[in-house]
C-alpha cells in the first residue's frame, strides 16, 4: 500500500505503509547524477553528496551523524548517473527525527571553504582507489566504450583533474540548480501512517522554492563495429569485461532481458557460472549484469582469470552467447529463472529499506511504480522465443565491447582479437 502526493512546489511525496514492521526507511532523492554534469566539473554531483554531512546552520557534521547512528540507524548515501539519494533505515519511534535530520541537510548545508578542502582530498583518494581496484577499473573503462566521449560514460566520481578544479561558487551555483523541491522526491516505507509523512514533507518544504525539473543531453547509443580495450598493468589476475548495448528502464523489452540476464550469468545456476567455473574451472567468479538508464542500457559479463586462461574464458563465453541466440531455452530453464526474478524482488521488498529503493527508483524514473501483479504478468508473458529474440537484438557482434585490464600480452591480444565473433 503506498501513497503518491505532489505538493504545490513541486516536491513529490511517497508514503509505503508497512505495518508491524520496527524499522522505516526514509529517503530523500534528488534528480540529479553524472549524467547532468558539464564535463568541466565532472564528480561535482557526487562530491556535493559528501558536502551535505558537513554541517548545517543548526548541526554539525558530528552532530548529523551522532542525530542517527547515536539511535542505531544505518546513514548513508549514493549518487548515480541519473539521481542522488540521502538514507536513513532506523526504529520508526524516530521518524520525525530522521526526517528533521535528512530535510536540514537538504536545505541548511553549508559548503564552507575548509570542508570543501578537506573532502576534495578524501574524493581524490576515493578515486585512486578505484583505479588500484582492477574489478572496479575495467568496468569504468567499459562504460567508455559503451558511450565513448559521453556522460554515460565518465566516472561518477570524475577525475583527478576535475575533482581538483571545482570551486566553492560551482557547489553553490549546482546546489541552486538542482537541490529544489520540483528536483526531489521523499520516499518513506514502514509503519508510519501516509498522512504523517505527508505533514512532515510540507512542514519542511512547503516554504521553498519551486524550480525547473532538470534534463540531460540524450545518449548516442550507435555502434556499428565491436570495440576493444587492453589496459596492461601488472595484476595476479585478468579483469575482463564484455559488454553490449541494452533497452533503457522504460522499453518493454526489460523483463525479457532481465530473464536472459538470470539464465546466463545472475546467479550460481547460470550457464556461465555452470560453464566457465564449475566445469572447466577458469575463474572464480563470473557473472552478468544489467544497467538501466531513462535513454539506454548495458548489459556485462564479467570476470577475472589467469593470464593464459584469458583467450579460452573469452571463447566459452562468446559461444554461450551464440548458443542462446541460435537456440531455445528449455522450458524449466525458463522456469527458473521466472521464478528467481519473482522470488528476489518479494523478498527484497520485504524490508523497509529495500522498499524504499525500489520504490523510489520506480517513482523518479517512471512517475508511478507498478503493482507486483502487474510485474508478475510480465514476466509469466515472457516464452522461449521472446528470450531467443532480444538475445539476438542485443547480443551481437556489431554491438559487442571488450575491456581488459591486467598483464595482455601482445600474443594473447592477438588470439582475443581473432576470436572476438559471436556469428
Amino acid at each position: 500500500m503506498y501513497r503518491i502526493e505532489k505538493m504545490a512546489n513541486g516536491l513529490t511525496v511517497v508514503a509505503a505503509e508497512m505495518p508491524s514492521r520496527d524499522s522505516v526507511s526514509v529517503g530523500i532523492w534528488v534528480k540529479v547524477g553524472a549524467r547532468y554534469e558539464r564535463q568541466k566539473i565532472s564528480g561535482i554531483a557526487h562530491f556535493t553528496e559528501h558536502l551535505l554531512f558537513k554541517g548545517t546552520k543548526t548541526r554539525t557534521a558530528r552532530k548529523i551523524k551522532e542525530s542517527i547512528e547515536g539511535l542505531g540507524g544505518v546513514f548513508n548515501a549514493f549518487t548515480g548517473e541519473e539521481s542522488t539519494c540521502y538514507f536513513v533505515k532506523i526504529l520508526k519511534d524516530h521518524f520525525e527525527l530522521t526526517f528533521d535530520v535528512l530535510a536540514d541537510m537538504i536545505k541548511n548545508s553549508l559548503f564552507r571553504t575548509q570542508d570543501i578542502e578537506r573532502e576534495r582530498t578524501v574524493i581524490l583518494e576515493e578515486i585512486k582507489m578505484y583505479q588500484d581496484l582492477p574489478q572496479q577499473f575495467v568496468q569504468e573503462r567499459m562504460n567508455q566504450l559503451l558511450w565513448p566521449d559521453q556522460s554515460l560514460g565518465r566516472n561518477v566520481a570524475g577525475t583527478l583533474e576535475t575533482v581538483s578544479g571545482i570551486k566553492r561558487a560551482d557547489f553553490l551555483n549546482f546546489n541552486r540548480k538542482f537541490y529544489h523541491p520540483a528536483n526531489l522526491l521523499v520516499t518513506v516505507c514502514g509503519d508510519v501512517p501516509a498522512e504523517h509523512v505527508i505533514e512532515q514533507a510540507q512542514k519542511h518544504f512547503s516554504g521553498n522554492r519551486a524550480g525547473q525539473p532538470s534534463r540531460f543531453s540524450p545518449a548516442n547509443s550507435s555502434q556499428s563495429r565491436p570495440r576493444l580495450d587492453f589496459f596492461t598493468k601488472e595484476t595476479e589476475q585478468t579483469h575482463v569485461v564484455i559488454g553490449f548495448h541494452g533497452p533503457a528502464r522504460t522499453n518493454a523489452e526489460k523483463y525479457k532481458i532481465a530473464l536472459l540476464n538470470i539464465i546466463l550469468g545472475g546467479n550460481m545456476s547460470s550457464r556461465l557460472f555452470e560453464e566457465v567455473r564449475e566445469k572447466r574451472g577458469l575463474t572464480y567468479e563470473i557473472k552478468s549484469s544489467l544497467y538501466f538508464f531513462q535513454d539506454a542500457g548495458g548489459f556485462t559479463i564479467s570476470e577475472g582469470v589467469e593470464k593464459k586462461k584469458l583467450p579460452l574464458s573469452i571463447r566459452v563465453i562468446l559461444n554461450e552467447l551464440r548458443k542462446i541466440r541460435n537456440k531455445s531455452v528449455g522450458e524449466q530453464e525458463l522456469r527458473r529463472a521466472k521464478d528467481y526474478y519473482l522470488g528476489q524482488l518479494y523478498l527484497a521488498l520485504e524490508d523497509t529499506l529495500d522498499q524504499m529503493v525500489w520504490l523510489g527508483e520506480k517513482v523518479m524514473y517512471l512517475g508511478e511504480p507498478p503493482t507486483r501483479e502487474e510485474i508478475r504478468e510480465k514476466i509469466e508473458a515472457v516464452t522461449a522465443r521472446d528470450i531467443q529474440a532480444v538475445a539476438g537484438r542485443y547480443l551481437k557482434t556489431n554491438n559487442l565491447n571488450l575491456a581488459v585490464v591486467g598483464p595482455t600480452p601482445k600474443d594473447i591480444q592477438k588470439q582475443i582479437k581473432d576470436d572476438f565473433h559471436i556469428e
